[in-house]
């Protein structure tokens, strides 16, 4: 018997072995716009948007209900116990926090 015969089985049954990723998935629950008293913050998936600037999501880790941004100038956002109505903003480089509220 050759070893193509041999291989091609395994190689069909590889896929089956691969599993999908667990990370976060879209849409994430913090995506709409925000009350956080000191102006209305507004996500996407792929955006967030300060009230006066737009600067785009390089990447999103969850751990539970919070999300940890990151943005392409190393800047970090932290987003804690996001519900349907309610998340905590944290920034990275000041340590200034906001409670917020959805905006319908």
């Amino acid at each position: 018997m050759s070893l193509r015969l041999l291989v091609l089985p395994l190689v069909l049954l590889l896929p089956a072995c691969v599993s999908e990723p667990s990370g976060p998935s879209e849409p994430y629950a913090f995506v709409g716009s925000w009350d956080c008293g000191v102006g209305t913050f507004t996500f996407t998936n792929t955006t967030y948007n300060d009230g006066t600037n737009t600067y785009p999501i390089q990447n999103v880790a969850r751990n539970g209900a919070n999300y940890t941004l990151r943005f392409g100038n190393g800047y970090v956002l932290a987003l804690g116990a996001v519900t349907a109505t309610g998340l905590t903003w944290i920034s990275g480089q000041t340590g200034d926090q906001f409670n917020c509220v959805r905006v319908k």
